[in-house]
């Protein structure tokens, strides 16, 4: 027990010095067996303390929150992550900004991978399987904006009994949402609201414009780009880089088609 505790302090030790590890790399750095260190990293991604990114396949960790519940993103969505990411890694090598993936689980909608570990520009970390603002990020706005009617108003109603709106907010969204839903539409993007800066607590400084994924007229995930409010404002930014994200998003919708037909 204390040697299978004394490696497994070793491996998050090497993983809290390095942007992320493969297998090989550990077993390396570290000297542990490669069995011994996978049957390890194994038991700490199901602790939350080490994940393995789809993307790269390395292994990272401080990546959760501590006493974090894990999000189980459903069977029939796995898939959908894994084309997903084959798509948004060449888009994060060719934009350089990276993307993040949301799915809707359970009328909420979850940040479940992202490619901000592949960036050579410095971006605010993210926790994965973190739930957020359906109402002022980028990826829930327009989830609401191309769901239906009757689901946009679960996703609602679930968001109102969060307890992070006020009835006041409430009144304001119904205010304004009519306008902003056609402008969404119009445009084929969302941004976020300029009060939004990521979880609450915490200021990311970044802005973001996300697109639907969109399979037999329903939502499966959404797509963003992200960068520095410094950089540049949502209009010159869209400008430049929204037609490439939305080309990406059809053809993952497009790819995710194929793959429903064949199946």
């Amino acid at each position: 027990m204390t040697l299978a505790l004394d490696r497994g302090i070793q491996i998050l030790t090497e993983l809290g010095n390095a942007q992320g590890l493969t297998l090989s790399d550990i077993v390396r750095q570290t000297g542990i067996p490669k069995s011994t260190a996978h049957r390890l990293l194994k038991r700490l991604c199901e602790q939350g303390l080490v994940r393995q990114n789809l993307l790269d396949q390395r292994y990272r960790t401080k990546v959760l929150l501590p006493r974090q519940k894990e999000i189980h993103i459903p069977p029939p969505d796995q898939p959908v992550v894994e084309i997903i990411c084959q798509h948004l890694e060449p888009l994060t090598h060719q934009v350089i900004w990276p993307s993040d993936i949301f799915i809707p689980i359970d009328q909420q909608l979850f940040l479940v991978e992202s490619t901000r570990a592949l960036t050579r520009i410095h971006i605010t970390r993210v926790n994965v399987q973190t739930k957020v603002d359906m109402l002022r990020s980028a990826a829930g706005r327009v989830l609401l904006a191309f769901s239906e009617p009757d689901i946009c108003e679960n996703y609602l109603h679930v968001a109102w009994q969060s307890g992070m709106h006020s009835q006041d907010d409430q009144q304001r969204f119904y205010d304004i949402w009519p306008a902003m839903r056609e402008q969404i539409r119009q445009q084929g993007f969302a941004v976020r609201a300029p009060s939004y800066f990521g979880a609450p607590g915490v200021n990311d400084g970044l802005r973001a414009i996300a697109v639907p994924i969109i399979t037999a007229g329903k939502v499966r995930a959404c797509i963003n780009l992200i960068w520095p409010k410094m950089f540049a404002n949502e209009v010159d930014f869209a400008k430049k880089h929204a037609p490439l994200l939305q080309q990406t998003a059809a053809k993952i919708s497009a790819e995710l088609q194929s793959v429903v037909h064949n199946v």
